[in-house]
Protein backbone atom coordinates (compact mmCIF):
# COMPACT_ATOMS: atom_id res chain seq x y z
CA UNK A 1 0.00 0.00 0.00
CA UNK A 2 1.39 3.26 -1.14
CA UNK A 3 1.74 5.57 2.08
CA UNK A 4 0.45 9.54 2.06
CA UNK A 5 2.86 12.16 2.66
CA UNK A 6 3.94 12.07 5.80
CA UNK A 7 2.66 14.90 8.64
CA UNK A 8 6.08 14.62 10.66
CA UNK A 9 9.69 13.60 9.45
CA UNK A 10 12.36 13.09 12.18
CA UNK A 11 16.02 13.09 10.45
CA UNK A 12 18.96 12.62 12.82
CA UNK A 13 17.28 13.43 16.06
CA UNK A 14 19.72 13.53 19.09
CA UNK A 15 19.67 14.59 22.40
CA UNK A 16 21.90 14.73 25.44
CA UNK A 17 21.72 15.77 29.08
CA UNK A 18 24.83 17.93 31.07
CA UNK A 19 24.65 17.66 34.86
CA UNK A 20 26.52 20.77 35.20
CA UNK A 21 27.71 20.03 38.94
CA UNK A 22 29.25 16.54 38.28
CA UNK A 23 30.41 17.65 34.59
CA UNK A 24 29.34 14.94 33.22
CA UNK A 25 27.10 14.20 30.20
CA UNK A 26 24.53 11.67 29.56
CA UNK A 27 23.37 11.12 25.95
CA UNK A 28 19.85 9.94 25.77
CA UNK A 29 18.17 10.16 22.00
CA UNK A 30 20.85 9.23 19.15
CA UNK A 31 20.15 9.89 15.75
CA UNK A 32 16.31 8.84 15.66
CA UNK A 33 14.92 8.82 11.88
CA UNK A 34 11.63 8.07 11.15
CA UNK A 35 8.44 9.52 9.64
CA UNK A 36 4.67 9.87 10.90
CA UNK A 37 1.85 9.22 8.38
CA UNK A 38 -1.73 10.11 8.48
CA UNK A 39 -4.25 7.20 9.49
CA UNK A 40 -1.51 5.25 10.71
CA UNK A 41 0.74 4.56 14.42
CA UNK A 42 4.09 4.20 14.62
CA UNK A 43 5.58 2.74 17.77
CA UNK A 44 8.79 3.70 18.98
CA UNK A 45 10.30 0.70 20.64
CA UNK A 46 13.80 -0.57 22.52
CA UNK A 47 15.09 -0.70 26.29
CA UNK A 48 14.94 1.41 28.69
CA UNK A 49 17.76 4.54 28.00
CA UNK A 50 17.27 4.50 24.57
CA UNK A 51 15.67 7.96 24.47
CA UNK A 52 11.79 7.21 23.51
CA UNK A 53 9.98 9.50 25.92
CA UNK A 54 12.95 12.21 25.06
CA UNK A 55 11.79 12.03 21.34
CA UNK A 56 8.51 12.79 22.19
CA UNK A 57 9.72 15.69 24.21
CA UNK A 58 11.78 17.00 21.66
CA UNK A 59 8.83 17.03 19.50
CA UNK A 60 6.74 18.77 21.61
CA UNK A 61 9.70 21.18 22.17
CA UNK A 62 9.37 20.37 26.10
CA UNK A 63 13.26 19.78 25.40
CA UNK A 64 15.55 21.17 22.52
CA UNK A 65 17.63 18.50 20.60
CA UNK A 66 21.83 19.19 20.05
CA UNK A 67 21.01 17.76 15.89
CA UNK A 68 18.83 16.75 14.01
CA UNK A 69 15.10 18.12 12.05
CA UNK A 70 11.75 17.58 13.13
CA UNK A 71 10.11 18.62 10.15
CA UNK A 72 5.85 19.38 10.92
CA UNK A 73 4.67 19.27 7.23
CA UNK A 74 2.09 21.78 6.02
CA UNK A 75 2.22 24.82 4.30
CA UNK A 76 4.88 25.95 5.30
CA UNK A 77 6.46 23.00 6.67
CA UNK A 78 7.87 23.69 9.95
CA UNK A 79 11.12 22.92 11.69
CA UNK A 80 10.33 22.06 15.16
CA UNK A 81 13.70 21.39 16.01
CA UNK A 82 15.07 24.89 15.45
CA UNK A 83 11.54 27.47 15.05
CA UNK A 84 10.81 30.20 17.48
CA UNK A 85 8.74 29.41 20.75
CA UNK A 86 6.11 31.31 19.32
CA UNK A 87 5.91 29.10 16.21
CA UNK A 88 6.09 26.01 18.25
CA UNK A 89 3.19 26.96 20.48
CA UNK A 90 1.14 27.57 17.69
CA UNK A 91 1.77 23.83 16.67
CA UNK A 92 1.32 22.41 19.45
CA UNK A 93 -2.05 24.48 19.87
CA UNK A 94 -3.38 23.78 16.35
CA UNK A 95 -1.61 20.67 15.19
CA UNK A 96 0.34 18.20 18.15
CA UNK A 97 -1.41 16.31 21.32
CA UNK A 98 0.44 14.99 23.35
CA UNK A 99 -0.98 12.64 26.24
CA UNK A 100 1.80 11.36 28.30
CA UNK A 101 0.54 8.31 31.52
CA UNK A 102 -0.52 11.44 33.92
CA UNK A 103 -3.48 14.32 34.00
CA UNK A 104 -2.34 17.26 34.86
CA UNK A 105 -5.19 20.07 34.74
CA UNK A 106 -6.37 23.33 37.11
CA UNK A 107 -7.48 22.11 40.07
CA UNK A 108 -11.01 22.16 40.85
CA UNK A 109 -11.87 22.70 36.52
CA UNK A 110 -14.93 20.50 35.86
CA UNK A 111 -13.70 17.70 33.78
CA UNK A 112 -16.00 18.72 30.39
CA UNK A 113 -13.73 21.78 30.97
CA UNK A 114 -10.18 20.31 31.08
CA UNK A 115 -11.60 18.40 27.69
CA UNK A 116 -12.94 21.53 26.06
CA UNK A 117 -9.30 23.50 27.24
CA UNK A 118 -7.69 22.49 23.60
CA UNK A 119 -10.30 24.08 21.99
CA UNK A 120 -10.91 26.86 23.77
CA UNK A 121 -7.39 27.92 23.78
CA UNK A 122 -7.92 28.45 19.98
CA UNK A 123 -10.80 30.27 20.29
CA UNK A 124 -13.43 27.98 19.73
CA UNK A 125 -16.52 29.15 21.65
CA UNK A 126 -17.18 27.70 25.01
CA UNK A 127 -20.55 26.26 24.06
CA UNK A 128 -19.36 24.16 20.94
CA UNK A 129 -15.70 22.93 22.97
CA UNK A 130 -17.83 21.67 25.66
CA UNK A 131 -20.15 20.03 23.15
CA UNK A 132 -17.22 18.49 21.70
CA UNK A 133 -15.83 17.51 24.70
CA UNK A 134 -19.19 15.65 25.93
CA UNK A 135 -18.65 14.19 22.55
CA UNK A 136 -15.33 12.50 23.32
CA UNK A 137 -16.35 11.46 27.14
CA UNK A 138 -19.20 9.71 26.05
CA UNK A 139 -16.80 7.90 23.59
CA UNK A 140 -14.88 6.73 26.65
CA UNK A 141 -17.65 5.59 28.26
CA UNK A 142 -16.89 8.12 30.94
CA UNK A 143 -20.27 8.12 32.77
CA UNK A 144 -22.11 11.60 32.67
CA UNK A 145 -22.63 11.99 36.00
CA UNK A 146 -18.52 12.30 36.39
CA UNK A 147 -18.41 15.22 33.69
CA UNK A 148 -19.29 18.68 36.14
CA UNK A 149 -16.90 17.35 38.58
CA UNK A 150 -13.22 17.73 39.00
CA UNK A 151 -10.94 14.68 37.82
CA UNK A 152 -8.93 14.81 40.83
CA UNK A 153 -11.26 12.20 42.94
CA UNK A 154 -11.07 9.73 39.88
CA UNK A 155 -9.44 6.22 39.61
CA UNK A 156 -6.64 5.45 37.39
CA UNK A 157 -8.52 4.86 34.18
CA UNK A 158 -11.32 7.47 34.69
CA UNK A 159 -8.25 9.99 35.12
CA UNK A 160 -6.13 8.27 31.41
CA UNK A 161 -9.49 8.42 29.91
CA UNK A 162 -9.90 11.94 30.63
CA UNK A 163 -6.63 12.99 29.50
CA UNK A 164 -6.81 10.91 26.13
CA UNK A 165 -10.13 12.52 25.51
CA UNK A 166 -8.24 15.90 25.94
CA UNK A 167 -5.56 14.97 23.18
CA UNK A 168 -8.27 13.96 20.70
CA UNK A 169 -11.27 16.48 21.32
CA UNK A 170 -9.30 18.61 18.07
CA UNK A 171 -8.62 15.89 16.51
CA UNK A 172 -4.96 16.73 16.10
CA UNK A 173 -2.99 16.18 12.83
CA UNK A 174 -0.33 14.46 15.55
CA UNK A 175 -1.17 12.55 18.11
CA UNK A 176 1.86 11.57 20.63
CA UNK A 177 1.34 8.77 23.18
CA UNK A 178 3.43 7.71 25.92
CA UNK A 179 1.91 4.40 27.44
CA UNK A 180 -1.63 5.75 27.53
CA UNK A 181 -2.36 2.07 28.86
CA UNK A 182 0.16 1.78 31.64
CA UNK A 183 -1.29 0.54 35.25
CA UNK A 184 -4.85 0.51 33.79
CA UNK A 185 -7.35 -2.27 34.20
CA UNK A 186 -8.77 -4.56 31.37
CA UNK A 187 -11.86 -2.54 30.66
CA UNK A 188 -10.45 0.92 30.88
CA UNK A 189 -7.09 -0.12 28.22
CA UNK A 190 -9.63 -1.78 26.10
CA UNK A 191 -11.40 1.85 25.77
CA UNK A 192 -8.42 3.53 25.30
CA UNK A 193 -7.49 1.29 22.23
CA UNK A 194 -11.28 1.51 20.77
CA UNK A 195 -9.92 5.48 20.80
CA UNK A 196 -6.82 4.99 19.19
CA UNK A 197 -7.87 2.83 16.39
CA UNK A 198 -10.96 5.68 15.85
CA UNK A 199 -8.22 8.55 15.55
CA UNK A 200 -6.54 6.17 13.07
CA UNK A 201 -9.63 6.00 11.34
CA UNK A 202 -9.95 9.44 10.99
CA UNK A 203 -6.86 9.94 9.37
CA UNK A 204 -4.94 10.95 12.50
CA UNK A 205 -1.03 10.72 12.42
CA UNK A 206 -0.32 9.07 16.05
CA UNK A 207 3.48 8.37 17.25
CA UNK A 208 3.54 6.34 20.47
CA UNK A 209 5.07 4.65 23.18
CA UNK A 210 4.21 1.27 24.44
CA UNK A 211 6.01 -1.22 26.86
CA UNK A 212 3.64 -3.97 25.79
CA UNK A 213 4.74 -6.04 22.73
CA UNK A 214 1.08 -7.04 21.88
CA UNK A 215 -0.26 -3.46 22.26
CA UNK A 216 2.61 -2.73 19.49
CA UNK A 217 1.36 -5.57 17.52
CA UNK A 218 -2.26 -4.94 17.61
CA UNK A 219 -1.75 -1.16 17.15
CA UNK A 220 1.31 -0.59 14.89
CA UNK A 221 1.43 -0.18 11.28
CA UNK A 222 4.98 1.01 11.65
CA UNK A 223 7.78 0.20 14.15
CA UNK A 224 11.22 2.32 14.99
CA UNK A 225 13.49 0.59 16.86
CA UNK A 226 15.76 3.18 19.04
CA UNK A 227 19.35 2.07 20.77
CA UNK A 228 21.06 2.92 23.79
CA UNK A 229 23.47 5.43 22.76
CA UNK A 230 26.81 4.10 23.12
CA UNK A 231 28.01 6.01 26.04
CA UNK A 232 24.55 5.21 27.92
CA UNK A 233 25.31 1.36 27.49
CA UNK A 234 28.55 1.58 28.99
CA UNK A 235 27.26 3.53 31.97
CA UNK A 236 24.53 1.74 32.37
Amino acid sequence: MSLSHPVLSVSGLSKAFTIHQQGKRIPSAQDATFAVHAGRLTALVGPSGAGKSTVLKCIYRTYLPQAGSIILHGDPPLDLATCDEHAALRARARDIAYVTQFLHCLPRQPTVDVVAAPLTAIGVPLPQAREAARIRLRELDLPERLWDVAPATFSGGERQRVNLARGLVHRPRLLMLDEPTASLDRRSADLVVAAIRAAKQAGVAILAIFHDPALVAALADDVVELSRPAEAACAA
